[in-house]
């Protein structure tokens, strides 16, 4: 056909990225990503998005199940930090992980995508503690999801 131009395969060598660079911070609620605290020893965030849940809405007429799409339920979340207690930043988030605030989260992951949360948190723990061979201290805190919105830099 005239005038169209064929697809070009792109090498996913020229767009792949490591997840090496990406960043984690949070602020209260209605925060911007410029104002909101590094959370620098960030190990674990787990996956980020959003998960509908399905409705049956199978009629006596149906041979078959039917189904909608519901609103969902807010994934669970758990972050992983090394345990530091000399970051401030680090120690205000589990503070408000025992408050169980709601807070904003901002992932930058290095392709320039963007995921901005409300989440609302959980408390927190120390890992499991045993032979010291090849572990750290770790502290995980938990959350769940209220919002996601995705976004990309510039």
């Amino acid at each position: 056909m005239a005038g169209t131009e064929p697809t070009v395969i792109k090498d996913p060598a020229t767009y792949a990225k490591f997840p090496a660079g990406t960043k984690v911070s949070w602020g209260p609620v209605g925060t911007l990503i410029d104002a909101a605290k590094l959370l620098q020893s960030a190990m674990a965030i787990g996956a980020s998005g959003k998960k509908g849940t399905f409705v049956k809405v199978t009629r006596l007429i149906d041979t078959e199940p039917k189904y909608m799409s519901d609103m969902g339920e807010g994934e669970d979340k758990t972050f992983t930090f090394i345990d530091d207690p000399s970051d401030l930043d680090q120690m205000a988030f589990l503070a408000a992980a025992d408050s169980k605030n709601t807070v904003a989260l901002f992932i930058e992951y290095p392709n320039k995508r963007i995921a901005n949360f409300t989440l609302v948190l959980a408390g927190w723990s120390l890992q499991s503690v045993d032979s010291p061979d090849g572990k750290i201290l770790q502290v995980e805190v938990y959350a769940k999801q209220n919002a996601l919105k995705w976004t990309t830099k510039a």
